[in-house]
């Protein structure tokens, strides 16, 4: 990905998964790469000191943005062998983060000597079935600090365009997610699945009975063809790694081709 790509986006423990620290693994990029990087920072697993701590570092190391969001419930059964903390929620960390931009830790007499650089950003999802909840949710982490948002997936342009009509009246910039469909079965367990994405259910219908080599080739030419409709519209898009490395690579490729046409 290295000069293909404006930055890569980590996740923190998506789906409530244990993976290496994201501010490791970013501060590994920056060193070896010098690639963009965006962190997500999520307030489930640390309390208000962990977060700042983690902030802080991200400043030292050259993170490019960070975004601010919940977390994925842990899996009810307990299986995950961790409790949520949520000492902050996602408003809370943008204030956080806000306070940062300016040198304030909270600390009284200890302000950073060093303003992070980063850039503040949250998530939303176009898809939710009360509208009106998540544009008020919009309005809030605008009001908060943010100043881009990152997407959930979206499969048409008429449900990323209404969403990204509402982000700018905010001052948002909107990242929209983009992610291929690798297989049949991957297609319907996020119909039957992932509630946040109820709405493109007729989306993964088409993929239901396909084998794995034309769902992948089918998914790749609807992706461009959505993300070519929307391209004037938006900030970018965040190719996602859902359905496999080797599918969003060969998308983000096929894309900075085409725009280089």
């Amino acid at each position: 990905m290295q000069g293909q790509v404006d930055a890569i986006n980590l996740v923190d423990n998506a789906l409530g998964r244990v993976k290496m620290s994201s501010l490791v693994f970013a501060g590994m990029i920056k060193r070896k790469l010098g690639m963009r990087v965006a962190i997500n920072v999520s307030c489930r697993d640390r309390n208000r000191f962990a977060l700042l701590s983690d902030l802080i570092g991200a400043a030292a190391l050259g993170i490019d943005a960070v975004i601010a969001l919940q977390g994925d419930k842990l899996p009810p059964d307990g299986s995950a062998g961790a409790r949520p903390v949520n000492d902050l929620n996602t408003f809370g960390l943008l204030q956080v983060m806000a306070d940062l931009k300016r040198g304030d830790t909270g600390e009284g007499k200890r302000p950073l000597q060093t303003l992070p650089a980063w850039v503040v950003g949250a998530v939303g999802n176009p898809y939710r079935q009360n509208l009106a909840q998540e544009f008020d949710l919009l309005r809030r982490k605008a009001a908060a600090g943010a100043r881009f948002v990152v997407t959930q997936p979206v499969f048409d342009a008429s449900t990323a365009l209404r969403f990204n009509d509402e982000a700018k009246r905010h001052g948002l910039k909107v990242i929209l997610g983009i992610l291929p469909v690798k297989r049949g079965a991957m297609a319907v367990y996020m119909r039957d699945k992932i509630s946040d994405l109820s709405g493109a259910a007729a989306h993964f219908d088409r993929y239901a009975e396909m084998d794995e080599t034309s769902t992948r080739q089918a998914s790749r030419e609807h992706s461009l063809q959505l993300m070519d409709s929307l391209a004037s519209s938006v900030a970018g898009f965040n190719v996602m790694s859902g359905g496999g490395p080797s599918l969003a690579i060969e998308l983000a490729l096929a894309w900075r081709q085409r725009r280089r046409q």
